[in-house]
């Protein structure tokens, strides 16, 4: 009897291989006369089922595995008849055989092959007890058959029976795997799928669990078996906080942070480890500033309005008369510096009161074409009167690129940008890049320098109206530079950093007519 190589029919064949060997060993003492257990020439029949052993490995290259099985069986059944033939019979102790060639058949060819071998068994026992020894027929012959035989028949039903709850039992255990790898396969989807980041951790807040979310929120590859308070430390339980905020470091740049820590419990109530649900709210914060910027600059917007027209007209006129004194030389030599003070200080007050209207109603203008190129040309020829002409430009974009918006609000958005850039050099030769790119549905411009960073404290109000650094400043410079983009209907961010500062203005793609090749690069 030879098995398949599985686990369900190790015992089997650990059986066989013993019960094989112990025969053998003794069929060989019997057959050198050192004991008298079995006939001498029994040991020709256990060299056949050593033979039908090699047949089986053998033939594994040219026959399927059932041919060999069936093969093998029959050969087994041919050697088990021989060998209880030549032991006494009825009488022979290896009638034991019968019954478990019978459960092996029933074991790996199911209902048809126990049947089969079944009957076999039945014929060759018979065969054996009636043709060859043809014993007188008594009530204790006819026990010592039948006894055998109902042997036989229990081993072939019990052994069916055996097959087919096994074969129950296989299907069961492989349904509950496929299931569980269902279950699995959805949860890793659920976990990939998040855009939260989802860590589970024991109760030392090791992790041992954390969804790609998280490591890409985090920038951390792998955080299985890190420590969480690493990366979060001083959480507050849901209990304490259900949606608390915390602000992460990364490479040097803040993440806003909001979470959900919770313990784990089992069926018990006992914690046995902590959830950490987070996600990063970073754009949410930045445009709930631009939003409370927006309503505070609105507020100014409709005061300086209001406030700008009154002092307007009469500005005009204190304006008219001192054009007027000075033109008729009205003014004695001795008061001609006071006068020079005055006059500059009204010029002074009147592009204050401009700025003003300007940063309450921006608006949008008329569109027109205006080629990029040329428009900065014009700010440096301005700026090169006012801050002197050493300074440094970079522009980099093409020269053909033409966009439609007013020109006017658009030249005031540069000149206010570039001139804050080379007041931040403080009489150093200034150095100042615009540059242009395209991403997605948006047309971006850059002005950035090297003039160190704004200090993180600073960076927040440089947007707010009457904020400033500066001595003679204004504070209405990038106030108004903000209305302007928004009445432009676009937006602006700040990029400080240790060597310098840039500001991005994004603006829909359409105000673009005319480009060459602006890759979105960025």
């Amino acid at each position: 009897m030879v098995f398949p190589e599985n686990s369900s029919s190790k015992v089997f064949e650990y059986l066989r291989s013993s019960l094989l060997l112990l025969g053998s060993i003794a069929a060989l003492l019997s057959f050198a006369e050192k004991i008298n257990l079995l006939p001498p020439f029994s040991i020709l029949i256990f060299l056949g089922f050593w033979a039908n052993t090699a047949f089986f490995y053998a033939s594994a290259a040219s026959l399927t595995f059932k041919k060999r099985l069936w093969s093998s069986l029959l050969i087994d059944l041919l050697l088990i008849s021989a060998l209880v033939w030549i032991t006494d019979g009825r009488e022979s102790p290896f009638l034991f055989l019968y019954p478990l060639l019978i459960f092996v058949a029933a074991f790996h060819l199911g209902r048809r092959g126990a049947d089969i071998f079944t009957f076999l068994a039945l014929c060759c026992f018979a065969s054996i007890f009636w043709l060859i020894e043809s014993p007188s027929v008594n009530s204790q012959t006819i026990l010592q058959f039948f006894v055998p035989l109902g042997a036989m028949g229990l081993s072939g039903l019990l052994a069916l029976r055996y097959a087919e709850e096994l074969q129950r039992t296989r299907e069961k255990i492989k349904e509950t795997h496929e299931a569980l790898f269902r279950t699995e396969e959805l949860h890793r989807h659920i976990l990939s799928s998040l855009s939260s980041g989802l860590i589970v951790t024991d109760l030392e807040k090791r992790i041992v669990s954390a969804n790609k979310s998280a490591e890409k929120i985090m920038g951390h590859d792998n955080l299985i078996g890190e420590n969480l308070d690493r990366f979060f430390p001083n959480l507050k339980l849901y209990e304490e906080c259900p949606r608390c905020e915390l602000v992460f470091e990364q490479k040097g740049q803040k993440k806003y942070i909001g979470y959900t820590f919770f313990p784990l419990r089992d069926e018990k109530k006992e914690i046995f480890g902590y959830g950490l649900i987070f996600q990063d709210i970073t754009p949410i914060k930045e445009n709930e500033e631009r939003l409370r910027r927006a309503e505070h600059l609105a507020a100014l917007g409709t005061m300086a309005s209001g406030l700008a027209h009154e002092i307007k007209n009469p500005l005009a006129s204190i304006c008219g008369a001192v054009e007027f004194l000075k033109e008729e030389n009205l003014i004695k030599p001795e008061g001609k510096k006071l006068f020079n003070i005055i006059f500059r200080e009204t010029q002074r007050l009147d592009k204050l009161v401009s700025d003003f209207l300007l940063f309450a109603k921006p608006g949008s203008g008329r569109p027109e074409k205006i080629n990029l190129k040329k428009l900065v040309t014009e700010i440096q020829e301005e700026l090169a009167v006012k801050f002197g002409s050493d300074i440094n430009w970079e522009l980099s974009f093409p020269d053909n690129v033409v966009l439609k918006v007013e020109s006017g609000r658009f030249k005031q958005i540069l000149l206010n940008l570039c001139s804050n850039a080379i007041e931040a050099y403080n009489g150093q030769r200034p150095f100042i890049k615009i540059s242009t790119f395209i991403k997605e549905e948006n047309f971006f411009l850059e002005v950035s320098d090297k003039a160190g960073g704004i200090p993180e404290k600073i960076a927040g109000r440089v947007f707010e109206p009457f904020f400033t650094t500066k001595e003679q400043g204004t504070g209405l410079g990038l106030s108004v530079v903000y209305s302007l983009v928004k009445g432009l209907g676009g937006q602006i961010f700040l990029r400080s950093t240790k060597e310098g500062t840039a500001f991005l203005l994004s603006f829909p793609k359409e105000i673009v007519v005319q480009e060459d090749r602006m890759a979105a690069n960025k």
